[in-house]
């Protein structure tokens, strides 16, 4: 999981606290945990993941898609 996320910059918002995305914003959602990718001003590129994409909760799963997902430029 170090490995997977290494390099990586995160915000972390509260759904609860948030809501389910931001409207117009290009941050919509309807699963957590949810990443998106941002370009250099901090806008959504459209490319996004969530926790669906690595199947059961599992440490190896979770980096195993993550670390390549992150890796992308």
């Amino acid at each position: 999981m170090v490995a997977a996320f290494e390099a990586v910059y995160l915000i972390q918002l509260d759904a609860d606290d948030w809501g389910w995305g931001v409207p117009g914003t290009g941050f919509d959602f309807s699963a957590v945990p949810v990443f998106f990718r941002l370009d250099a001003d901090g806008n959504p590129t459209g490319d996004w993941i969530d926790g669906g994409a690595w199947g059961e909760d599992t440490y190896q799963n979770i980096a195993n898609t993550m670390g390549p997902w992150f890796a992308q430029p």
